[in-house]
């Protein structure tokens, strides 16, 4: 059997848009012969694809499968035509779409793929910064090749690959009086501050907790004074006026790179997932 590319086309704007007259505007087409060509192509299949409900359209899992082989064949079939092309610049081309979580897309992800990217200027690159309880469905949907996560993630044909621990430490100002019982947290799900006291025999008088909602702006609070914070190692080594409180155990936290086990990569996808393995260990 083979899948119509009218209707496959027709079903990746769609997922992508999560919206069928959004995508019928894109494709420039009627929405109710994008509906008609979705609708085919579920009956080809024989499954649903997508779920309506109230918060929205959401794929089903076979839906999930079938973004992620749209994905690979458009990724495939444009590696192959770069292929057709007199190389007038050197390097790879194509885009590469990553996603992670604060602490670390900024300080491991970018300097691990500046090189890459400065090396191969053809190559872009799609990276998104999540909480991370929102970033395994970015992986499931195709909407990210690679992931940064804290745990591995347990689902068939996912592969998770260890890439080193951060160790998180309670941090405060070294310039200013800083407010000894207020913790900076992200926002009430972050729970790293609550956990890092588990580990610990000495526990604070009282625990008050603000919430800044930006790692960034959480450090400069701790740097001004507005609290103190437990935050990683890694973030804050190099930073002037904060310094890491002494008499509490490290909080170590794994971090992992997870994407799916595919038949066939890209170059750009197999040297990217090469070069995260490779290099994050060392800004962590």
């Amino acid at each position: 059997m083979s899948l119509s590319s009218l209707y496959l086309d027709a079903f990746t704007e769609v997922a992508r848009l999560k919206s069928f007259s959004q995508a019928a505007l894109k494709l420039h087409v009627t929405q109710s012969a994008l509906s008609q060509r979705v609708l085919n192509l579920e009956a080809e299949i024989g499954s649903s694809l997508f779920i309506r409900d109230p918060a929205g359209l959401r794929l089903t899992d076979l839906g999930q499968r079938l973004l992620r082989y749209c994905h690979s064949k458009s990724l495939l079939e444009d590696e192959f035509m770069e292929t057709l092309k007199p190389k007038e610049v050197k390097g790879l081309s194509g885009i590469i779409r990553v996603a992670g979580f604060s602490t670390v897309t900024r300080s491991v992800l970018l300097p691990v793929l500046a090189g890459f990217l400065k090396d191969n200027p053809n190559v872009h690159i799609d990276l998104h910064n999540k909480e991370l309880r929102h970033l395994p469905g970015l992986l499931y949907s195709g909407a990210s090749d690679l992931i940064l996560m804290s745990s591995p993630i347990d689902k068939q044909g996912v592969e998770n690959h260890l890439l080193g621990h951060e160790e998180y430490v309670m941090v405060q100002s070294s310039n200013k009086t800083t407010r000894n019982d207020i913790f900076l947290d992200y926002d009430e799900e972050d729970m790293v501050t609550l956990d890092f006291f588990k580990l610990q025999s000495k526990k604070p008088a009282s625990l008050k907790r603000n919430f800044l909602d930006d790692i960034e702006g959480l450090i400069d609070g701790v740097r001004l004074g507005i609290g103190r914070a437990i935050v990683p190692l890694h973030l804050i080594k190099d930073t002037k006026g904060i310094e890491v409180v002494k008499g509490y155990t490290p909080m170590r936290t794994p971090v992992y790179l997870s994407y799916y086990t595919q038949a066939f990569f890209t170059e750009l996808q197999s040297r990217v997932t090469d070069q995260v393995k490779k290099g994050a260990g060392k800004f962590l």
